[in-house]
């Protein structure tokens, strides 16, 4: 999965670089349409893998515009981590994390500015190395997380923090710095 990681930091780069170049006009508020995004952060591990590594993210999701200063919507993800190191039965070993995510979007926009919560699931894989100790996991759990937004143009800067609550690993946080391209 570590070439995953690279490959997908610098698809991320890519992408958020296309995104700024395409920005045309300025707008005052949450934008409504069809939006993709991608971002790089930090994950920290729990339990046996209690590190951080890096990780990487791609999304798109929809914002309907239904009511003022309320933004609604839906957003689909795929984060890929790099590994998070550990001590299994005194053991050394690693753990490496990707997950795709579904979650439900709600928040406030104060004109350019914004903060939003988020729920949902996400189907997440694990491969866990180490001497004696390969396995892989996978499961499907809650992800939650809070967030705050800057919109310039049609591109929006996010801050994230998530949180998959995957009890066969541990919790998996992530905070996340993304670029946003609303259509």
């Amino acid at each position: 999965m570590s070439s995953k990681l690279g490959r997908a930091t610098l698809l991320a780069l890519g992408l958020s670089a296309t995104l700024l170049a395409l920005s045309s006009h300025c707008i005052a508020g949450g934008s409504t349409g069809l939006y993709l995004g991608a971002g790089a952060g930090q994950l920290q591990g729990d339990h046996d893998f209690d590190d951080e590594t890096g990780m990487a993210k791609i999304f798109a999701g929809y914002n309907f515009g239904w009511l003022p200063f309320l933004d609604v919507g839906a957003e689909l993800s795929y984060l890929n981590g790099g590994e998070l190191d550990g001590d299994v039965d005194g053991k050394s070993a690693s753990l490496e994390i990707e997950s795709l995510q579904a979650m439900g979007i709600a928040g406030f926009s104060f004109g350019p500015l914004g903060i939003y919560g988020k729920a949902g699931v996400a189907d997440w894989d694990a491969e866990r190395r180490g001497s004696g100790l390969d396995k892989d996991y996978s499961g499907t759990d809650p992800v939650y997380g809070i967030g705050a937004r800057m919109q310039l143009f049609d591109v929006t800067g996010r801050l994230e923090v998530e949180r998959i609550d995957a009890d066969r690993i541990g919790n998996v946080d992530s905070l996340t710095g993304s670029v946003v391209y609303t259509f």
